[in-house]
């Protein structure tokens, strides 16, 4: 399955890259969101790469990819997320850095925990590559809170492949 994902190849050299950076400074991460379906076999369209990691190595990575900053670390909500992130740009892809600790998700108008495992992480193979990614029963549990029923739909189907 994981062959499937529909990444473009500019895609791919920054998650390459990225692998490659985190693998160096032994920082542990978790691909997400998108891409993280995309391991797991669904064909969603890639718009951004997403990586959770411990607040004890984010700030390393923050400094060690200072030049594609486009926003600092910092605290971020909107209507679904409450959280302390980071936003870069390489070579034109977007990629947004999480840390796991005090993330909160908006489940019908109430803020509840998110709690992410990193332990848990799943190592799998991608392009050539070993990374590691949420696993799809959190993939599909986190979708759930957030009330994305279509991309539940979509992710559920691949438990039964």
């Amino acid at each position: 399955m994981a062959e499937r994902a529909t990444i473009s190849s500019e895609q791919l050299e920054v998650v390459k890259r990225l692998v490659t950076l985190l693998n160096e400074h032994k920082v542990p991460y978790q691909f997400t969101g998108g891409l993280a379906g995309n391991i797991h076999g669904s064909k969603w369209p890639l718009h951004d790469i997403d990586l959770e990691m411990p607040r004890a190595h984010i700030e390393l990575v923050a400094y060690l990819l200072r030049q594609h900053i486009v926003t600092p670390l910092r605290f971020y909500q909107d209507d679904e997320f409450q959280l302390v992130m980071l936003d870069l740009k390489i070579d034109e892809i977007e990629v947004d850095i999480n840390q796991i600790e005090a993330q909160q998700i908006c489940h019908k108008g109430q803020w509840v925990p998110h709690v992410v495992d990193i332990k848990k992480a799943q190592l799998m193979p991608f392009h050539g590559l070993k990374v590691s990614v949420q696993p799809l029963d959190q993939l599909i549990a986190y979708k759930t809170i957030l009330g994305r029923d279509k991309d539940v739909a979509d992710l559920s189907k691949l438990l039964i492949l």
